[in-house]
């Protein structure tokens, strides 16, 4: 769980990186180097506010117990083989080559019978 959390916190981080760069942006504020080239102040904002909510959330009972609660759960599932993922893989494919076809048909059909009528 705590990995989850790691990397949920880097995807949170990556994603208000890009949310303030935007604000910045709008609002004509400069976005100054911090550390090197790479790191500037919305980086180390946006990275700095996700490992914060992150650890708040982590050191929060109920989602730490939630959090836990799920992986437990997710133990217990029977997953399937790559065998009957494979098969269950080829028979949506087929099914949706099958669907597109009768759609085009119906599209055809329709064209022409529209074209003869307008």
């Amino acid at each position: 769980m705590v990995i989850f959390f790691v990397l949920a916190a880097l995807a949170v981080g990556v994603f208000l990186e890009k949310i303030l760069g935007l604000a910045f942006s709008y609002a004509r504020w400069n976005d100054p180097a911090l550390f090197g080239e790479d790191w500037t102040l919305t980086t180390v904002l946006g990275y700095g506010i996700a490992v914060a909510a992150a650890v708040v959330a982590w050191r929060a009972t109920r989602v730490r117990t939630v959090s836990l609660e799920v992986a437990s759960e997710l133990k217990k599932v029977t997953w399937p083989t790559l065998r009957e993922t494979r098969a269950a893989t080829v028979a949506v494919v087929v099914a949706t080559f099958v669907a597109a076809i009768v759609l085009g048909v119906f599209d055809y059909v329709w064209a022409k019978l529209s074209s003869l009528v307008y």
